[in-house]
């Protein structure tokens, strides 16, 4: 189950996931499960990530 505000990325293709709302079931990449990063490791993910109208 995914909490809201959780991140997980992807180990293959390297894609992150931000939950914005919580819910039952298994996040699934490149036919495998994806992994849930620690919250400091996601804040810095999500921090690099492009913000749509950046320069």
């Amino acid at each position: 189950m995914a909490e809201k505000h959780e991140v997980f990325k992807c180990t293959k293709c390297g894609q992150i996931i931000a939950i914005l709302q919580g819910g039952e079931g298994t996040l699934i990449c490149c036919e495998e499960e994806m992994i849930n990063v620690t919250p400091d490791e996601g804040k810095k993910l999500i921090h690099d990530l492009q913000r749509p109208g950046a320069p």
